[in-house]
């Protein structure tokens, strides 16, 4: 067999495999051996099928398994052997003299590949690029404790309604002309109000309520939302409701209870942080504050890799097999069309170009993952995801669980570990470049997003 390479450019060659009978005819010939000794065949007794016909009934299939095993075997060591940084996959080129395949002759297979270009990035000094640093001001820490008393708040029970701010709860029945309940009228019972949504001008029905006070007002008036009037009669929407021929309702209050947020003490120290964490409000808002400080670190750091992405990627730009990688991702994904092909092609080339960089960064400067590295990352995005949900108060044996979850199938280790780099690639660029480093408030650094994205 031999392996012969044709340097198309310094981005394409052309590997060309010969395969002749030397190669191949052996195991063919113990194949088809094995398939005339198993073989049951009216007319003939088992074993005793001519050699022909077995060889004519399963000569070319049992020739093309083997022959593609040898190739694919043969290519891929070679491929190792040579050290080839492909991109994609090899792609096989047809010649019409094979296409016959008989045993006993030779034959050529042609193999396109795409090569990922040699890249230097270099990092200096003398690249610089911005890193924002989001001030945290009073403000913005008073009101994250704000957001937390009003997250553990409460209903609580009051004796009348005081400022329309309050839930009621009671009995709604439809009133006819008459002032009396609608025969097969709308009603409900149990049903809940939420005073604040009501139109302000029609709530003086409902001024200073008690428990047991029988209210008569106009709903469509007073409540406009047609999803809120549904609610209120606990029926799943408009449709369900139907038209409100009469629209006056009584209302029986059962209950009155207002939100209130949850005072800021031990209790609720303990549910934001974990039990025990914190014993003062001093303590508790310098947490709250460096907690702040670090999610902030890590949106700048994001906006950091974004900006040197945009950098390196100007300052290198990597060329690629362009033509290449247009015929594998239409050989390789069978409902792309050539059309989708030529909007999508752009971003491809540009994460392309991004993962070339990076792999080099790395390389240059032997940064690697470790599997705890990928473990800790799937933790930390499953506890900013409960966090999120309000939960804080979770066992780092849960904590592990949901992360292993994650990690269930090898696309999502692949994710975790090409996340795992590039946040250390980015670290690495803040590290070697000249960062210059730029405080900035949190509502101009978010709008420095919105007019990024």
């Amino acid at each position: 067999m031999n392996i012969n390479k044709e340097q198309i450019d310094n981005l394409n060659i052309v590997v060309s495999v010969q395969v002749g009978n030397d190669d191949y005819g052996e195991k063919v010939g113990e194949v088809l051996r094995d398939y005339r000794r198993k073989a049951n065949m009216p007319g003939f007794r088992p074993g005793k099928v001519p050699e022909g016909l077995i060889r004519k009934m399963y000569g070319k299939a049992v020739l093309i398994d083997e022959i593609n095993k040898l190739v694919s075997e043969s290519l891929q060591n070679y491929i190792k052997e040579q050290d080839l940084k492909l991109l994609g996959e090899p792609l096989p080129r047809v010649r019409e003299e094979d296409l016959d395949l008989e045993i006993g002759n030779d034959f050529i297979f042609d193999f396109e590949m795409g090569l990922s270009p040699d890249v230097e990035v270099n990092l200096s000094k003398e690249d610089r690029i911005t890193k924002y640093q989001i001030t945290v001001d009073q403000e913005i820490v008073n009101s994250n404790i704000e957001n937390y008393a009003r997250r553990f708040g409460q209903f609580v029970d009051l004796d009348q309604v005081v400022d329309f701010k309050e839930k009621l709860t009671g009995d709604i029945v439809q009133l006819g002309d008459d002032g009396q309940p609608l025969q097969d009228g709308l009603s409900a019972e149990d049903s809940s109000l939420l005073l604040m949504t009501s139109g302000v001008e029609h709530r003086q029905p409902f001024e200073n309520a008690k428990a047991g006070d029988e209210i008569v007002f106009n709903l469509p008036e007073t409540f406009a939302n047609d999803w809120e009037i549904a609610s209120i009669l606990k029926m799943k929407d408009k449709a369900e409701v139907g038209e409100i021929t009469s629209p006056l309702f009584r209302y029986t209050v059962k209950s009155i209870q207002k939100f209130v947020d949850a005072e800021v003490n031990q209790e609720l120290f303990d549910k934001v942080l974990g039990e025990g964490k914190v014993s003062s409000f001093e303590e508790f808002e310098n947490l709250i504050r460096r907690n702040i400080e670090f999610m902030y670190g890590e949106r700048s750091m994001v906006k950091f890799s974004e900006d040197a992405r945009n950098y390196l990627m100007e300052k290198i730009n990597p060329p690629l097999p362009e033509e290449f990688l247009k015929k594998w991702l239409l050989s390789s994904n069978k409902d792309l069309n050539e059309e989708t092909l030529e909007k999508e092609f752009p971003a491809f080339l540009k994460t392309m170009k991004w993962e070339i960089i990076v792999n080099a960064i790395a390389k240059e400067n032997e940064l690697k993952v470790e599997e705890h590295e990928i473990i800790d990352f799937a933790k930390s995005m499953v506890r900013r995801q409960l966090s999120s949900y309000g939960i804080s108060n979770f066992s780092e044996e849960d904590l592990t669980n949901y992360a292993m979850n994650q990690l269930k199938d090898e696309k999502g280790i692949r994710d975790m570990a090409s996340q795992v780099l590039q946040t250390k690639v980015a670290y690495k660029i803040h590290e070697k470049v000249d960062a210059i480093i730029q405080e900035i408030s949190f509502d101009d650094f978010n709008n420095l997003q919105v007019k990024y994205e």
